[in-house]
């Protein structure tokens, strides 16, 4: 699961340091290579590691429940998340704005997919955007964008705008 990777400083002298990669096996069976800092990120793979003690293991970590388009997605936006400190929290802020300009589907799996693997900070930030998009709109307006059938009867809706006037005030 586990090779090296090594990588130049550019200084007047070179070093060498390696930084370990996994393997991780998303739903399709894909393999891709992770490293180690960006393993780190996710809660769920961390755990894996320590109690599986996977560590000096070269099988796969198996994430059964995201798929290669989509965990490729993460991997993008942990490794900008990673360098956004030495870039300045608005050059980030921009990024991930256009990171998060997708069809609704592929929201809602990277949203899922930063549920499942534990990654706090990215499931904030897209839900965040889901709720800004939200923001201003009538239920009729997010259950169109969302493509939600209302199944509620005339009277319900009724009772319930009735119950909660006291909200539009």
């Amino acid at each position: 699961m586990e090779s090296t990777k090594a990588t130049e400083n550019t200084d007047s002298q070179k070093t060498s340091t390696v930084e370990k990669i996994y393997k991780v096996q998303t739903k399709e069976q894909e393999i891709c290579e992770v490293p180690a800092s960006i393993i780190g990120m996710s809660k769920l793979v961390t755990t894996m590691l320590e109690d599986l003690n996977l560590q000096d293991d070269d099988a796969p970590i198996p994430i059964p429940n995201v798929t290669a388009p989509v965990f490729k997605k993460v991997l993008a936006w942990c490794e900008k998340q990673k360098t956004h400190e030495k870039e300045g929290k608005q050059l980030f802020e921009t990024w991930s704005e256009e990171f998060f300009k997708v069809e609704y589907p592929l929201l809602f799996e990277i949203i899922m997919a930063a549920n499942y693997l534990d990654i706090p900070k990215l499931l904030d930030d897209g839900c965040r955007k889901i709720a800004l998009m939200m923001k201003g709109k009538t239920p009729e307006e997010i259950r169109t964008m969302f493509n939600i059938t209302n199944d509620f009867s005339p009277e319900e809706e009724e009772e319930i705008r009735r119950e909660n006037a006291w909200c539009e005030d």
